[in-house]
């Protein structure tokens, strides 16, 4: 592995209501060594690892898939819903000018990474001043910056795609 930037593969399950619509999410890692991992994007789709985290893989027919989370990196993921696709946009400028930024497609859902020297509270209380429920929403992927309820904390572990590995 002469490379440093792999793709990297998340096995994902759909649910009973085939969310998410795909089986397998793919994201850019940093080899470090020894089948590990950093992230260097936000996933869409997984829950439970953010951009910096790190991960051991395994070799499956020929692709890198992912594990275990072995090391948090600090960021936080969320996703965040707006049907209209211009109130979209002004979500997406708000946040970016509160230091996140955001993976957008086509689609109406985007997910969003607070870096580390974002202030998470900040991003959660706009997020939560314009959801309504139904035009606009949002949900915690993977939260790991200080001051975040215990409740939300471990609702997010409870989602987590692949398994935190303890020592």
């Amino acid at each position: 592995m002469n490379d440093i930037f792999h793709r990297i593969i998340f096995e994902l399950t759909p649910d009973e209501d085939d969310y998410p619509p795909v089986s397998a999410e793919s994201v850019w890692g940093i080899y470090q060594g020894d089948n590990v991992y950093i992230l260097d994007n936000t996933p869409y789709y997984t829950y439970g690892v953010s951009k910096g985290d790190s991960v051991l893989v395994r070799q499956d027919d020929g692709e890198l898939v992912v594990t275990h989370v072995i090391k948090q990196g600090g960021h936080s993921t969320i996703r965040v819903y707006a049907n209209d696709p211009e109130k979209k946009s002004e979500i997406i400028e708000h946040l970016e000018k509160l230091g996140a930024s955001c993976v957008s497609n086509k689609f109406s859902i985007f997910s969003v990474d607070i870096p580390v020297p974002c202030v998470f509270l900040r991003v959660d209380e706009y997020l939560s001043a314009i959801s309504n429920g139904e035009n606009i929403a949002y949900e915690d992927a993977c939260l790991q910056h200080p001051g975040i309820s215990s409740f939300r904390l471990e609702e997010c572990l409870s989602l987590a795609t692949v398994p935190f590995m303890t020592h």
